[in-house]
């Protein structure tokens, strides 16, 4: 099976949403975050996939989980319902990394089933108001170091050493 490493951001008490946008302005860690996923497979909810603009679905490999939303998506948008279905995929580009990019219900979703062998979470500094948090408790059993230190956020990077 190939490697699925998560990556998302959050502030210092994991808020990574509030009313479905970044509370927060870090273009630094923007930048950290595109050159990571740039022309990889993503795999994302569909309420991260409404967020993503346009231009996205053409620089990407897009894998949207959604049950109800089949065939209302973007024709460049392979849709799954379930993990097996996504494990079932044959299309996927071999040369590619897989990145699982959330929101917090797929991050739970891939937690839970043990199917991110790397998580590169992006820890904001400051304190957001917030809707939706990351499920933290799910990565705590994995190696933390930290990856990246910038102006605004640190990236830190956890291993999953069980898989």
């Amino acid at each position: 099976m190939r490697e699925i490493i998560g990556i998302m951001a959050c502030d210092q008490h994991y808020v990574i949403s509030n009313k479905g946008e970044l509370p927060w302005d870090c273009p630094e860690e923007i930048a950290f975050y595109r050159s990571m996923i740039k022309s990889q497979i993503v795999i994302m909810g569909y309420k991260t996939y409404e967020q993503m603009p346009p231009h996205f679905f053409e620089e990407h490999t897009v894998v949207v989980f959604s049950k109800k939303h089949r065939d209302h998506l973007n024709p460049l948008v392979t849709i799954v319902s379930s993990l097996d279905e996504f494990y079932q995929l044959k299309n996927l580009p071999i040369d590619k990394q897989c990145f699982m990019i959330g929101g917090a219900e797929i991050a739970t979703l891939f937690l839970e089933n043990m199917a991110i062998d790397c998580f590169y979470l992006s820890e904001i500094e400051g304190h957001y108001p917030g809707d939706v948090f990351f499920p933290i408790h799910l990565i705590s059993q994995y190696q933390r170091i930290v990856h990246l230190t910038g102006s605004c956020f640190k990236v830190y990077e956890y291993r999953n050493l069980k898989g």
